[in-house]
C-alpha cells in the first residue's frame, strides 16, 4: 500500500469516526456539558457560563435563529446584573448533520473558540465582545456567547463592495492583527492547534477539492476558462507543496476567510466575524482574500498595489522587516486562495451560499487570477523559481 493510499484510508477513517461522534452526540445527550440546540441555552446554563450566581439570569428567550456552518441565535436576556446586555448572540453546532460532521473534521468550532481566546480582552481588531467561549472535547461541541451587533453594526454580503477608504481601513486592521501575532511563540504553546493539521485532515481536504475542481460543472462554470480550470487542479495535485511553501513564510494569526460577509462596519471602523478558519499563516493571504472577495474588480485594479504597499508600511512601522516587492509577488499568488473558496462554494450549490452570491464571488476571483496570472506565480513560487 502506498503512503498516499494509507493517508486516504486514515482520512476516510477519521471522517467515519467524526460521523459516528456527531450521530452519537445528536441522539444521546447524557452528561453533555454544553448545549447542542438553542432551546438548551437555559437561564441556569447561561448564568453558569457567564460566571454569575444562580438566579441572576431570570429569562432567556430566542428572538431569531438560523443555521449554516454553525447554528446562530439572537437571544433576549433578562437579568439582575447591569453588566449583562438585553440581547446576546449565541453560536452552537450546526443543525444539519453533514455540516456537523464537517465542523468536527476541520475543527471549525474549536478554531473559533481558540481565536477568541487568543484575541483576549484587548483585541487588536474590532470583534464582537466574547462573554463565553466553551469547548467539550469529548463531544466536539463548541459554544460562543457574543455581543449582539444587530442594532449597532452594518452588515453586507459578497454582492456588495467596499469603498477605497473602507478597503484601506480593513487593510490597516489586518496589519494590526498580524503585527500583534507576527512570529509569536504561542503557536508552539496554547495556539498550537491553529498551527497544525493532521495528515488525515489534509487528505480529506484534498478529496473534497478533487470532487469540486476536477470537473467544474456548476452554475459558474461558464465564467471560468478551460485553461484556468486545468490550472486550479494544482490545489489537490500539489497541495503538499503549496502548504509547505506558505508554511515557510513568516507566520502570524490570520482570519482565513475575511470576505465582506464576515465583516461588519460601525461607521468607518471595520470588524471581523466568524473565525472558524483562523489559523497560523502568511498575513498577505488575508489581504489578498479580502481584496479579491470584497472590492469590485474595476476599483480593485486601481488600488490593490497601494493596498499592499500600505500593508507593508504598517508592518514596517510596527518593527517587522518585510520587503515590498516580495509582498506584492506573494499577494499575486495568494489571490488563488479566494478562487479556491469561491469555486468550491459555487460547486456546492445553494447548500453553502445563495447562487447570486456565489456567482459574484467567482466573477471577482476569476478577474483577479486572470489579471495577475496567479496560478503561474504560485507555481513559480512553489518550484523555487521566484525569489
Amino acid at each position: 500500500m502506498t503512503s498516499q493510499a494509507l493517508v486516504t484510508m486514515l482520512g476516510l477513517g477519521m471522517a467515519v469516526k467524526e460521523a459516528v461522534r456527531a450521530g452519537f452526540d445528536r441522539t444521546v445527550s447524557f452528561r453533555a456539558t454544553l448545549p447542542l440546540r438553542v432551546d438548551e441555552v437555559t437561564e441556569q446554563w447561561l448564568g453558569d457560563s457567564l460566571g454569575l450566581p444562580p438566579g441572576v439570569i431570570t429569562s432567556v428567550r430566542v428572538v431569531d435563529h438560523h443555521s449554516g456552518t454553525a447554528a446562530r441565535a439572537r437571544v433576549a436576556v433578562k437579568s439582575e446584573s447591569a453588566d449583562i446586555p438585553p440581547h446576546l448572540f449565541v453560536k452552537l453546532p450546526p443543525r444539519n448533520y453533514l455540516q456537523h460532521v464537517l465542523m468536527n473534521i476541520f475543527r471549525l468550532g474549536t478554531r473559533e473558540v481558540l481565536a477568541y481566546n487568543a484575541l483576549g480582552e484587548d483585541p487588536p481588531v474590532r470583534v464582537p465582545r466574547c462573554y463565553a467561549a466553551k469547548s467539550d472535547e469529548l463531544r466536539k461541541r463548541n459554544v460562543l456567547v457574543l455581543e449582539d451587533l444587530s442594532e449597532t453594526a452594518e452588515f453586507r454580503t459578497v454582492i456588495d463592495t467596499v469603498t477605497g477608504a473602507e478597503a484601506e481601513a480593513v487593510v490597516d486592521a489586518l496589519a494590526d492583527l498580524h503585527g500583534r501575532f507576527w512570529g509569536t511563540d504561542r503557536f508552539a504553546a496554547d495556539l498550537r492547534p491553529l498551527a497544525q493539521r493532521s495528515a488525515a485532515e489534509i487528505r480529506i481536504g484534498d478529496i473534497i477539492r478533487r470532487q469540486f475542481l476536477a470537473e467544474i460543472t456548476g452554475h459558474t462554470s461558464d465564467l471560468i476558462s478551460e485553461e484556468t480550470k486545468k490550472q486550479c487542479r494544482v490545489f489537490y495535485e500539489r497541495s503538499a507543496d503549496i502548504d509547505a511553501f506558505w508554511a515557510s513564510q513568516p507566520q502570524t494569526l490570520i482570519h482565513g476567510d475575511p470576505h465582506l460577509g464576515n465583516l461588519f462596519f460601525e461607521g468607518a471602523t471595520p470588524g471581523f466575524l466568524d473565525w472558524q478558519i483562523a489559523t497560523a499563516g502568511a498575513g498577505i493571504r488575508d489581504i489578498a482574500y479580502f481584496a479579491t472577495a470584497s472590492v469590485a474588480p474595476e476599483l480593485l485594479r486601481t488600488i490593490e498595489r497601494d493596498l499592499v504597499a500600505r500593508y507593508t508600511a504598517a508592518l514596517t512601522a510596527a518593527g517587522i522587516d518585510v520587503d515590498g516587492e516580495r509582498m506584492w509577488t506573494l499577494y499575486r499568488a495568494a489571490v488563488t486562495e479566494f478562487f479556491l473558496a469561491a469555486v468550491c462554494t459555487a460547486e456546492a450549490g445553494e447548500r453553502m451560499q445563495p447562487l447570486d452570491v456565489s456567482r459574484v464571488g467567482v466573477e471577482r476571483a476569476v478577474a483577479s487570477v486572470s489579471v495577475h496570472d496567479s496560478f503561474t506565480v504560485l507555481a513559480d513560487l512553489i518550484d523555487g523559481k521566484s525569489g
